[in-house]
């Protein structure tokens, strides 16, 4: 009988221990920041996942000419990540502009998820795919506001993302209008911070420059899939990221990631992550501490750790 006892109370024991193993790793966890740049090819497509709950998606992937291809990012690689993920709704669904590689998969979001608003910059543009998009918008009723320089999304539980472009009135004559009037985001976790620098070319690196400690990040999403344009070394300097993360399709009729980009994140020390060889790549935030992990089975994690450094949250 006090054998019997014993192991109860062993068991006991052992049962307790894994509980607070649990709670500690759920607690964890629900401090945790994740924010997933997915493979979607030659596109874009960011998923950020706050540890209160608030979801937020940036772009939906897509490619050029989809419109006559019966293959759909949206449906086939969006809407499954996305539901792998546990994500049940989209708080803010943000369209950075109106190019085929970044909404072509945001009908099948907006139709598979609850959306609570879209921000889009609401650019001048012949794509019927984003008119479509409008369309849908006000048939489903989902709210949509025009993004500017200057707005602040609230993640909850002290996350933000800042919107530094486009700016008004809107950058003309650029040679790529669409692309530098992108849709910029910087979020802010304690003394982390992710530039999301969307599509910006050349006149939208310098504009970024120009901003100086704002946009001073440790972790660059980096713009226009490593192409030549943005690689300013003013931009980059500024930025000066721990990691960069390059969303890129593989073997990419453009070159993508160009030699001037990956020069240049070389001179300011960068690693390197990009989505044709580590997959869909996913950063976790637990203030100072961040570290990145590819879905690639020869994808090698890369961390770091925010020490004396300017402030995260300059605006």
């Amino acid at each position: 009988m006090a054998r019997l006892s014993r192991e109860r109370v062993l068991l006991l024991a052992l049962l307790a221990a894994v509980i607070i193993v649990w709670w500690l790793a759920a607690r964890e966890i629900r401090q945790e920041l994740r924010i997933t740049i997915l493979d979607v090819g030659h596109g874009d497509c960011i998923l950020v996942q706050a540890p209160g709950g608030r979801t937020m998606l940036v772009d939906a992937g897509g490619r050029y000419g989809q419109e006559a291809s019966s293959w759909d990012v949206g449906s086939q690689v969006v809407v499954p990540a996305l539901m792998a993920r546990r994500v049940r709704q989209i708080d803010v669904l943000v369209i950075t502009h109106p190019h085929e590689d970044h909404i072509g998969g945001v009908s099948a979001v907006l139709d598979a998820l609850p959306v609570g608003v879209v921000l889009d910059p609401m650019l001048e543009t012949d794509s019927e795919t984003y008119h479509d998009l409008v369309r849908q918008l006000e048939e489903q009723g989902i709210a949509h506001w025009r993004a500017t320089e200057g707005q602040r999304l609230d993640l909850g539980r002290g996350i933000y993302a800042s919107v530094l472009n486009p700016p008004e009135p809107r950058l003309r004559d650029t040679g790529a209008d669409l692309n530098d009037n992108s849709v910029v985001l910087r979020l802010v976790y304690g003394d982390v911070s992710v530039l999301l620098a969307a599509d910006i070319d050349e006149a939208g690196a310098y504009r970024m420059a120009w901003l100086g400690e704002a946009v001073d990040s440790t972790i660059l999403q980096v713009p226009h899939h490593g192409a030549p344009e943005p690689a300013v070394s003013e931009f980059i300097d500024s930025v000066a990221p721990d990691l960069a993360v390059i969303s890129v399709g593989y073997d990419n009729p453009h070159g993508h990631p160009s030699d001037e980009m990956l020069r240049e994140l070389d001179r300011v020390g960068s690693k390197i992550m990009r989505t044709d060889h580590d997959g869909a790549i996913t950063i976790k935030i637990r203030p100072p501490r961040w570290r990145a992990v590819g879905s690639s089975p020869r994808a090698r994690g890369v961390s770091g750790e925010v020490t004396a450094h300017a402030p995260a949250g300059v605006p």
